[in-house]
C-alpha cells in the first residue's frame, strides 16, 4: 500500500506543478500587451529521489524519482540588450532636444519669406536708394523712416523671441530635474519592495518588470550606469555618484548661475556640486540653450551692432535738408536688443540725405544704400546679405543634421527593441502551446489519480474474502 501513497504523492506533485505553470501561461496571456512586461517561464524540474544514498538506506534496487516541482519563475530578459537600448535612447533623447529647439528657431528666423529679415533688409537698402533720387520729398523720407523702424522692430523681435526660446529651455531644465527625481524615487521604493520579497526566496518578477520600464525612462532624460546589488536592489550612479543606492537616493536641484546669466545649472541636492550631464535629453536642452542659441542670437547681434556702426558713421557727415544740421546718428542702440531708430526723426527733415548740403543732392543716401554691397562682415569680407545668407543656411544644415541623426536613432532603438520583443514579448501561439502542454500534463496527472484510487479500492474492498 505503501508504494500506491508513494505514487498519490507523485500525482499530486504533479499537478501542483502543471496547475502553477498554467497559472504562469495564463499571467503571459493576461499581459501579452502590457508596456514592459517580460515573459515568464516555470522552470519544471525532478524532486529528491529516494531513497537518498545513506548507511541506512533501505535495501531497494534503485532510486525512485518522486515527482516534479515548479523550481523557479524565471523572466525571460537579455540584459544586453536592455544596456543597448538604453545606450542608443540617450542619443536620441539628446538629439530630439537639439532638433526641436534647432526648428523653433528656423521658425522664429522664418526665411525664406516675404515677411523675414532678408526681404526687410533689402526693402530698407532700396529705401536709401528711392530716397536718393529724390531727397527733398517728403514721402520718401516718410517710407524711409517707416522701412527703417520696420527693419529694427523686425531685428528685435527675432532676438527677443530666442531669447524668449532659451527661458523655456532653462524652464524645461527644472522640469527634467524633477522627472528625473520622481523617476529616482520610484525605483527606490520599487527596490525597497524587491529585497523585501526576494530575501525569503522569491522572485519579484512584476515588480522587476515595473523597475526596468523606469530605467528606460529614466535612460532617455541622463546618462548612468545601473548596477544591481547583492540584495537585489539597483544602484544608479550618474558619474560615478549614487542617484539611488537600494532603499538611499541623492535627488538633483537647480540653482541659478550669475555667469551665465542668471540660467540654471544641474546640481546635486547634498553638495550644491555640479552633476556632468554628458547624453540624454537633459544634455540637448543644455546644449540647446548654452551654445546653439546663444550662437545665433551672437551672428544676429554680429550683424546688427555692424549695420549700425556703418550707417550711423556716414550719416553723422551728411547734412539735413535744411543744409545745416549735420552729426546726427540715425540708429540708436548697440546691438540686436535695442536698435532702434533715433526719435529725433520723427522730424523727417532731419534726415542726412545731402553729403554738401546743397538743395537735391541725395549722395549720402546713395552712399548709405551703397552699404549693401560693401564687405562689411566677416572680417571685411562678406557683404549684409552674404552674411546673413550663411546664418541662414548653417541653421538649415543644422537642423537638417539633428533630423537625421533623431531619424537614425528611431531606426536603431526600435530595431533593438523588436530584438528585446522577440526574446522577452509574449507570443500568443507559444503560449497557447505551453497551455496545451501543461494542460495535457495535468490530464495525465488527474489519471494517474484515478488509477491509484481504483488499486486501492480494489485492494481494500476486493480482497481478504476467502471464498468470495
Amino acid at each position: 500500500m505503501s508504494s500506491t501513497f508513494f505514487g498519490l504523492e507523485i500525482a499530486m506533485r504533479s499537478l501542483r506543478a502543471h496547475q502553477r505553470a498554467l497559472d504562469v501561461t495564463g499571467h503571459n496571456v493576461a499581459n501579452a500587451n502590457t508596456p514592459g512586461f517580460t515573459r515568464q517561464r516555470a522552470v519544471l524540474a525532478t524532486t529528491e529521489p529516494f531513497p537518498m544514498p545513506a548507511y541506512n538506506r533501505p535495501l531497494t534496487t534503485g532510486q525512485l524519482g518522486t515527482g516534479v516541482t515548479v523550481e523557479s519563475i524565471l523572466r525571460v530578459r537579455d540584459a544586453f540588450l536592455d544596456t543597448q537600448i538604453r545606450k542608443e535612447s540617450l542619443s536620441l533623447g539628446e538629439w530630439e532636444a537639439v532638433e526641436g529647439a534647432l526648428q523653433q528657431m528656423e521658425v522664429i528666423f522664418n526665411e525664406p519669406s516675404e515677411a523675414g529679415l532678408s526681404s526687410v533688409m533689402g526693402d530698407f537698402w532700396d529705401g536709401w536708394q528711392e530716397f536718393s533720387k529724390n531727397p527733398e520729398s517728403l514721402v520718401t523720407r516718410a517710407s524711409l523712416r517707416e522701412q527703417s523702424v520696420t527693419l529694427s522692430d523686425a531685428i528685435k523681435h527675432i532676438y527677443t523671441q530666442l531669447d524668449e526660446l532659451r527661458s523655456n529651455l532653462d524652464g524645461n531644465v527644472e522640469i527634467k530635474v524633477d522627472q528625473i527625481n520622481t523617476i529616482a524615487r520610484q525605483i527606490r521604493d520599487m527596490n525597497e519592495q524587491i529585497i523585501k520579497i526576494e530575501s525569503t526566496g522569491d522572485n519579484a518578477n512584476d515588480l522587476r518588470d515595473k523597475r526596468d520600464l523606469l530605467l528606460d525612462e529614466l535612460s532617455k532624460i541622463i546618462n548612468f550606469t545601473a548596477v544591481e546589488s547583492d540584495k537585489g536592489g539597483v544602484v544608479i550612479y550618474i558619474h560615478g555618484k549614487p542617484l539611488v543606492s537600494d532603499t538611499d537616493i541623492t535627488e538633483l536641484t537647480t540653482q541659478a548661475n550669475p555667469l551665465n546669466n542668471g540660467l540654471l545649472d544641474v546640481v546635486w541636492s547634498d553638495d550644491l556640486s555640479l552633476v556632468q550631464i554628458e547624453k540624454g535629453n537633459l544634455k540637448g536642452i543644455l546644449n540647446a540653450r548654452d551654445n546653439y542659441i546663444p550662437h545665433y542670437m551672437n551672428e544676429l547681434d554680429s550683424l546688427t551692432s555692424t549695420l549700425i556702426t556703418e550707417v550711423n558713421n556716414l550719416h553723422n557727415v551728411g547734412f539735413a535738408l535744411d543744409g545745416a544740421t549735420t552729426g546726427l546718428d540715425f540708429f540708436t542702440g548697440t546691438g540686436a536688443a535695442d536698435i532702434a531708430v533715433n526719435p529725433v526723426f520723427s522730424d523727417l527733415t532731419l534726415i542726412a540725405a545731402s553729403q554738401g548740403g546743397e538743395a537735391g543732392d541725395g549722395l549720402n543716401a546713395l552712399s548709405i544704400g551703397q552699404i549693401k554691397d560693401a564687405l562689411t562682415m566677416s572680417g571685411n569680407t562678406a557683404t549684409f546679405g552674404d552674411f546673413y545668407k550663411s546664418v541662414i543656411a548653417t541653421l538649415g544644415v543644422e537642423s537638417q543634421e539633428a533630423t537625421r541623426l533623431v531619424a537614425n536613432e528611431k531606426l536603431l532603438v526600435e530595431q533593438l527593441t523588436n530584438r528585446r520583443e522577440a526574446v522577452s514579448g509574449v507570443s500568443l501561439d507559444e503560449e497557447v502551446i505551453n497551455m496545451l502542454k501543461y494542460q495535457r500534463g495535468y490530464e495525465a496527472a488527474s489519471r494517474m489519480v484515478t488509477v491509484m484510487d481504483e488499486m486501492l479500492d480494489r485492494l481494500i474492498n476486493g480482497t481478504g474474502h476467502v471464498g468470495r
